[in-house]
């Protein structure tokens, strides 16, 4: 593997165009813990991970939402599997897909979600033989209220299957790419119109700041030469 190159991506906001979805479903955790529905605006100015900070940037009681995780967790999932039965990828998805793998590089998910409902919307839009892997998450969806660890699972599948990290991308539209990437030594790349407005994506300092998914390949092709 010293020489494949690999792409990493976030599914929810990434690929997947679920924004607006998570907000509306977010609504209903809000009105569990007595908040008011909050604006569009307003959740792409708050959201943030561990998901805990979200909840407390919008004014919810901490010890509630702890208290409460599951029955939130339980109320998150149903109201956003319906909302997102029918989402679509985001545009370019499929372009920047069969470029990548046109070029002989190696194209995975690195996400918070749930590796059996992204395998389900994967198989729902035809583009899962674009993926060798997916790092998610098979818990029941209340372990990012307090943490992520999508760090310590890119670095461990990393580190096993070879990858170097000049080789390697990251492309998301949190402040966690951007992060993940400093620690690894890998390019990072923040995509606008996802779950934090582009001021708060800019200050987290991706690398690269693109608006759509196939403007990733003028980057790539300065990087590596393609």
């Amino acid at each position: 593997m010293k020489h494949q190159k690999l792409a990493i991506f976030d599914w929810n906001g990434t690929l997947l165009a679920d924004t607006r979805h998570a907000w509306l479903a977010s609504n209903k955790c809000l009105e569990l813990y007595g908040v008011e529905p909050i604006t569009f605006k307003r959740q792409l100015e708050t959201f943030d991970f561990p998901i805990i900070h979200y909840y407390k940037n919008n004014g919810c009681s901490v010890d509630k939402v702890l208290e409460t995780k599951e029955h939130a967790n339980e109320i998150f999932q149903s109201s956003y599997d319906a909302l997102a039965a029918n989402a679509r990828t985001r545009r370019g998805a499929r372009e920047l897909l069969d470029w990548l793998t046109q070029n002989n590089v190696d194209c995975i998910i690195l996400s918070n979600y749930l590796t059996n409902k992204i395998e389900h919307h994967l198989e729902r839009l035809k583009i899962r033989h674009y993926f060798s892997y997916i790092s998610a998450n098979n818990c029941d969806g209340t372990s990012i209220l307090n943490s992520t660890n999508k760090l310590e699972r890119i670095s461990a599948f990393m580190t096993k299957r070879g990858y170097l990290p000049n080789n390697a991308f990251i492309i998301g539209d949190s402040k966690e790419e951007p992060d993940i990437g400093r620690h690894m030594g890998i390019t990072s790349i923040g995509i606008t119109g996802g779950c934090i407005n582009e001021r708060r994506l800019r200050a987290a300092q991706p690398d690269h700041v693109i608006n759509a998914l196939p403007e990733t390949i003028e980057i790539l092709k300065d990087k590596w030469t393609l």
